[in-house]
């Protein structure tokens, strides 16, 4: 092949090839239940196409965007599991391109592909609990908000143009979760570090973009109502985030954090650190371009590492902004330590990494893909704390056998999947049990929510055994014991409700005859 195609092929042909296979190994993560914070936002994503509002018809602490991007995947794909799973490999490739645009800029199209390649491997190897959470689903403005900003360093006819994208892009980040506001800063940083010179007009293009997306996002929700309930989520909510803000709790958060992402990033800190010192050290990177983009990555690693931090909770998934300019530095760490390899050695070195990955992911999945497991038995072996899948899916098959769609279902606790597995509706605004139960919320929501619930009545009532979550909740207690505290709730449900039957860790009571 010759000509312009050919040439497009030798620059394109290797990316499409890693593409290619990262979603074949992204694959089975189609099969992988819902976890909490997919549930709580598969709700109110169904909500929205409803016609609900949220945060004034379905209330929640963070932003709006993740409620749209799976209320965007519903309309597209239909209401279950994998259509909501299709989101993580839909914005895959836009993800690795950005990889590789960053890492070949960085340090040619060996570092591009290394970068990409250990971005989705280390992506796609997350369990259930991390992947399609608002914290990787982010990553594509900011990567690509990287991209514009460092297209605009470039300068040119167009650099205001693509420095009003990054500033949209970061903006759009932040209608993830507050803390992303920080990526911000490294888009500033990235600008900074590598254009000839600051521009005024780049300048006032990024901020443009920045205040014009907020200002954007601000009339969308004042449009439908939302406004002033998004605001005073943000407020109550400010006392939640602030519980690890001690010594003691950080430290210890930070501790348990820290020892499982190694586990799950270990190769990858270890490469980083070698990138990052070859990256820095003159004599081993002479070319000053390369050095600057270095500083780039180890700024945005910082600065990810802050927005994790300022969450002060560690999660795992909080982590994830992390793992753009992890990859890169340690795409530069792979280079370093195989470019003296001949060709064939070096793709049998990224052909290891990703033949380890693709074991990892498929191996638990193929008796299940083969028909030797059925779901109920793959879904038990998802799991988090007390959390179970299977669990899940068991509650909701016994509560589709006794409603009907578009029934309504109060669950008391924090599983939120369970309405959108039964296609039941919330009849309160709060589809989780914290901001009735913590000290730093209104007291007022608790009358408001039973008074819903006497309007209401729905046919069932779970509530939840063993779940506890001192970290939102401010008790120690879990949810079936809290209840005896809320007395207004329990009256509620004593006196139009019995016991019924009892899964794992789901309580049900059927509403009374009578």
């Amino acid at each position: 092949m010759n000509g312009a195609a050919g040439r497009w092929l030798r620059v394109y042909g290797p990316l499409l090839g890693v593409i290619g296979l990262v979603l074949l190994l992204a694959l089975p993560t189609l099969t992988y239940p819902l976890g909490r914070d997919q549930g709580e936002f598969a709700t109110i994503g169904r909500g929205i196409l409803q016609g609900k509002v949220p945060y004034v018809d379905l209330w929640n602490p963070k932003p709006p965007a993740v409620f749209y991007v799976y209320a965007g995947a519903m309309a597209l794909f239909g209401r279950s599991v994998p259509a909501l799973r299709l989101i993580d490999l839909l914005i895959a490739p836009a993800l690795l391109w950005a990889m590789w645009w960053i890492g070949r800029r960085g340090g040619g199209a060996r570092l591009g592909l290394w970068a990409a390649l250990l971005f989705g491997v280390f992506t796609f190897t997350e369990t259930f609990w991390t992947l399609t959470q608002n914290d990787g689903i982010v990553l594509l403005p900011m990567l690509t908000g990287m991209v514009a900003a460092l297209r605009a360093a470039d300068g040119g006819r167009r650099s205001w143009g693509w420095a009003f994208m990054s500033g949209a892009l970061a903006a759009i980040a932040i209608w993830f979760k507050y803390p992303f506001a920080l990526f911000a800063g490294a888009a500033v940083l990235a600008y900074a570090l590598t254009s000839a010179r600051l521009r005024w007009k780049d300048i006032l293009g990024f901020a443009a973009g920045l205040f014009g997306a907020l200002t954007f996002g601000m009339g969308a929700m004042m449009s439908i109502g939302a406004w002033d309930a998004l605001l005073e989520s943000a407020r109550v909510t400010s006392a939640y985030t602030a519980l690890g803000f001690n010594l003691p709790d950080f430290l210890a958060a930070m501790e348990l954090a820290s020892g499982y992402r190694w586990s799950q990033w270990g190769l990858a800190f270890l490469l980083g650190a070698i990138g990052a010192v070859a990256g820095l050290w003159p004599r081993l990177t002479p070319e000053p371009r390369q050095r600057r983009m270095t500083l780039v990555w180890l700024g945005w690693l910082a600065l990810g590492f802050a927005m994790m931090a300022v969450q002060a909770k560690g999660y795992d998934y909080h982590w994830l902004p992390m793992l753009p300019p992890l990859a890169l530095l340690a795409a530069l760490g792979a280079l370093v330590l195989t470019r003296r390899l001949p060709n064939w050695g070096q793709l049998a070195a990224s052909a290891a990494i990703f033949g380890l990955a693709l074991v990892a992911v498929w191996r638990p999945a193929l008796p299940y893909l083969s028909g030797q497991e059925d779901q109920i038995a793959y879904f038990d072996r998802f799991q988090g704390g007390e959390f179970n899948a299977g669990e899940s899916q068991r509650a909701a098959d016994f509560l589709r056998a006794h409603n009907v769609p578009g029934d309504s279902l109060y669950v008391w606790g924090f599983r939120p999947e369970i309405y959108y597995l039964t296609d039941l509706n919330p009849p309160t605004p709060f589809i989780f049990q914290f901001p009735l139960v913590a000290d730093w919320y209104p007291a007022a929501w608790r009358q408001e929510n039973v008074d819903v619930l006497w309007a209401a009545l729905p046919p069932y009532v779970a509530v939840l055994q063993a779940d506890y979550m001192p970290w939102v909740t401010g008790s120690h207690q879990d949810s079936n014991t809290l209840l005896q505290e809320y007395e207004e709730l329990n009256d509620w449900l004593i006196y139009n409700y019995e016991r019924d039957v009892q899964i794992g860790n789901f309580l049900f009571w059927r509403r009374k005859a009578t």
